[in-house]
């Protein structure tokens, strides 16, 4: 789980202010960090954070507020968060600075541009002093190890069956498998492969998924990442309006889906559960 992109852009984000901090605080801000590496590093977090992360709120149904789960609530803080750390940082910047001085610099704001000079569309690796240029590069930095991951070992962690059809050892789950059983591989079967449900449902009670679901899924993923980082993060960058409404969307989203799966526990099926029981009760 901790491989993935979401999981892996806050893990990088946690690190480098913990660098920030000890540069500032402990080693007195001797270099350690360079203005450079400071600006590049905003750079690819506004990009990831306002496009992708606030992106996948919207489109994830897994990202909801349900203070009973640890597990969905921690998704919903590695999702949410970011896109409001970033809010502050981008339009609050000057209470930031008269706070945190020697640790957060920020001086690069005034000049921050999300397009390279070169223009909306680029390859990989160009326009490294932009947002976008800098946001895809990180994707790719993550992207690329990922799916070399999961084809040496990731895609047979989960499997309950070998390709000789004895029983195999499930050793951890990947959110690539999780999404997978929640109706992404009856999507993906049905649309691109001509697959039956039936079908679907068998490989993901076995959590035996190939490698062209494998590579349709990653293809989708990259072409939702990037169209993210066009459609929601820049607008984000451009006005702190949409940046803010976007936030409060997301956030009555993530409410919204808790107070449905909610709704569902206490009405549905708990009095489907008892209905069973009395049924059996009086038969």
């Amino acid at each position: 789980y901790y491989l993935d992109f979401c999981w892996c852009m806050n893990f990088t984000a946690f690190a480098m202010i913990l660098l920030l901090v000890f540069s500032g605080t402990v080693a007195h801000d001797d270099g350690l960090v360079s203005d450079t590496a400071r600006k590049g590093f905003f750079n690819a977090m506004m990009g990831v954070a306002c496009g992708t992360l606030m992106g996948a709120n919207v489109v994830l149904p897994f990202v909801a507020c349900m203070f009973h789960d640890v597990n969905t609530m921690t998704g919903l803080f590695i999702h949410l968060m970011p896109p409001m750390v970033m809010y502050t940082f981008m339009w609050h910047s000057a209470e930031i600075k008269e706070h945190w001085p020697s640790i957060f610099r920020l001086t690069y704001l005034e000049g921050l541009r999300y397009f390279p000079e070169e223009g909306i569309f680029f390859t990989p690796g160009d326009g490294l002093d932009s947002v976008a240029g800098s946001s895809v590069a990180l994707y790719f930095l993550w992207w690329i190890p990922y799916v070399c991951f999961q084809l040496l070992v990731g895609i047979d962690l989960p499997r309950k069956f070998n390709d000789d059809g004895t029983p195999a050892k499930p050793k951890w789950d990947t959110v690539f498998h999780s999404t997978m059983r929640q109706g992404l591989c009856m999507t993906l079967g049905t649309v691109f492969r001509g697959r039956s449900k039936k079908a679907s449902i068998a490989l993901c009670m076995e959590n035996n998924f190939d490698l062209i679901d494998f590579f349709i899924y990653m293809t989708c993923h990259m072409i939702a990442a990037m169209t993210a980082f066009y459609c929601i993060g820049y607008p984000c960058f451009s006005s702190q309006q949409f940046h803010l409404l976007m936030i409060i969307f997301v956030t009555w989203l993530v409410v919204a889906r808790g107070a449905k799966r909610y709704t569902y526990y206490t009405t549905k099926m708990y009095s489907r559960v008892l209905r069973e029981h009395f049924a059996t009760h009086f038969s």
